[in-house]
């Protein structure tokens, strides 16, 4: 069986899980976005907010104790300013992809290289950091994809995983060559194979394959960099499952240094730091990616967790899920709820806000944080929109710069006010610098105060609030907010003056970056 084989028989695997296309559709289009284009940022954050269990989990992993440095972080746009949009991107991907494996943590194999694998990239991350060997957000994600070929292997078709440790076992070889035996390719071939086809980032998929010693070097490339450290990190991983012994677990670590010293060398008196702060990392991270360390023979080892099993077995408790929406501890919802109300995501967006302008990010950053904020404080269900325009210098146009919701390109094209003709409520917000509600788009007494070309083009029974933006008289841009009519009813009055206060944040904005 080669290469090609073995992946056609993984995709064939995985396709037969129900969840499995939408899956592979959102992390080949997280995969695409770029991070030198502006259009790029928002369309990728408006894809993160559409999730929103998606949304909350990066915010908190940005929030954990490794980005402490940010302070707290409370919108996806800002976490983009941040951490940069390649990295974020990343985050998403793992967090898509990772759950989705989760599924089936029944399977030990596959939960075990999980686990591995995330205990790997923190130790990449500790050492990055420590030595300043190489980014370490790129070292934490390359050395987390490692192992994806087996991880991938383990997931589709786990009785090969037997088979293989089984054959490595009798001929006294490495798990990777006696994959390469029972498969007819390796590990590293196939994950390399499945991260092309879904369009993963080169460096992830240059790390996969083990870095040689013979391709150590004293002045290695930023490349090396994270293919050794990606290498280096994983091998650690595997001696502290392989061997339980402190004593021969600590001799083949210092050999391990000894291999890579010209990369590595220096850390030789801190190693054991390292490998016990990655471990409490390891712990909080679980909180974050939903892991049960509890039931993963790995990390029970790592944890000097007793081997003794509890009355229920690993097999009985695995069916509860205690994070679907269906069955959840009483717990969880008093914090979600405590962590989601309106008043707490706009009180935490402004705050966010306010970083912002403090730090001097640009003004396309704010404005970003800004329509966020907006369109998670509002929780509006159903097809809703949050749009900024701007305003043409030339012309008395003013036209979508940056929006969140549904179909947002497809509206830029058509959706431009002018201010030729006064006679339409948006000429009028503007015009006469007026915060406005409309409750009802298809009212009898509104229906004249809207142009043709915005009727003929909303086909539902909608809301919308209107926040001109003004300086010195003069018109500069104007929010606007779009929901279901049957949606503003859970409108609160607070919620609108919050939708104030962030418009009056940005007007603050304009005017000290801009020089008004």
């Amino acid at each position: 069986m080669d290469n090609q084989n073995i992946k056609d028989t993984i995709l064939s695997r995985l396709q037969r899980n129900s969840d499995f296309p939408a899956m592979s559709k959102t992390v080949n289009l997280l995969n695409k976005f770029k991070s030198s284009e502006d259009a790029s940022i928002s369309e990728f954050a408006n894809i993160i907010l559409k999730d929103y269990a998606l949304t909350t989990r990066i915010l908190k992993l940005v929030n954990s104790v490794n980005y402490a440095q940010f302070g707290e972080v409370t919108t996806i746009s800002r976490a983009i300013i941040l951490l940069g949009l390649e990295n974020i991107k990343n985050i998403a991907v793992t967090l898509v992809l990772f759950d989705h494996l989760q599924k089936h943590s029944s399977n030990s194999e596959l939960m075990n290289t999980i686990v591995s694998s995330f205990y790997s990239a923190l130790i990449a991350q500790k050492i990055s950091q420590d030595i300043n060997f190489g980014d370490k957000e790129e070292a934490f994600i390359c050395s987390l994809f490692h192992t994806f070929g087996r991880l991938m292997v383990a997931f589709s078709i786990p009785e090969k995983i037997d088979e293989i440790k089984h054959f490595s076992q009798e001929k006294g070889i490495s798990e990777d060559l006696a994959a390469h035996s029972v498969l007819g390719t390796s590990y590293e071939g196939i994950g390399m194979s499945l991260a092309k086809e879904w369009n993963f980032p080169s460096k992830i998929i240059q790390c996969m394959p083990d870095f040689s010693i013979s391709e150590i070097t004293p002045k290695p490339s930023e490349m090396d960099k994270l293919r050794s450290l990606s290498t280096f990190s994983n091998k650690i991983s595997r001696i502290m499952t392989m061997y339980p012994d402190k004593k021969e677990r600590s001799e083949r670590i210092d050999k391990l240094i000894k291999s890579f010293k010209d990369h590595f060398g220096v850390i030789g008196n801190k190693i054991v730091d390292i490998i016990d702060a990655s471990i409490q990392d390891l712990v909080e991270f679980s909180n974050v990616f939903n892991l049960n360390l509890n039931n993963v023979p790995f990390s029970r080892q790592l944890l000097g967790l007793p081997k003794d099993r509890e009355p229920w077995s690993d097999k009985d408790l695995a069916k509860f899920d205690f994070t679907t929406d269906s069955l959840k501890t009483i717990d969880s919802i008093i914090e979600n709820e405590k962590a989601d109300t309106p008043e707490s995501i706009f009180t935490k967006g402004i705050q966010d806000v306010n970083s912002a302008i403090m730090s001097n990010f640009s003004l396309n950053d704010i404005i970003r944080i800004v329509l966020e904020t907006m369109y998670r404080g509002m929780q509006l269900s159903g097809l809703s929109n949050v749009l900024f325009f701007i305003k043409d210098t030339k012309l008395p146009v003013m036209s979508i710069r940056f929006g969140f919701g549904g179909s947002i390109e497809e509206i830029k094209k058509w959706f431009k006010i002018g201010f030729e003709n006064t006679d339409n409520i948006f000429a009028v917000a503007v015009l006469k610098q007026k915060d406005l509600v409309i409750k009802d788009i298809t009212a009898s007494d509104i229906k004249g105060l809207l142009p043709d070309w915005y009727r003929n083009r909303v086909p539902y029974q909608a809301f919308i609030i209107l926040l001109p933006i003004i300086i010195n008289t003069k018109p500069i841009g104007m929010f606007y907010i779009e929901g279901d009519k049957g949606g503003f009813q859970t409108v609160s009055s607070g919620q609108l003056n919050y939708l104030k206060i962030l418009r009056d944040q940005t007007v603050m904005a304009i005017k000290q970056i801009q020089g008004y």
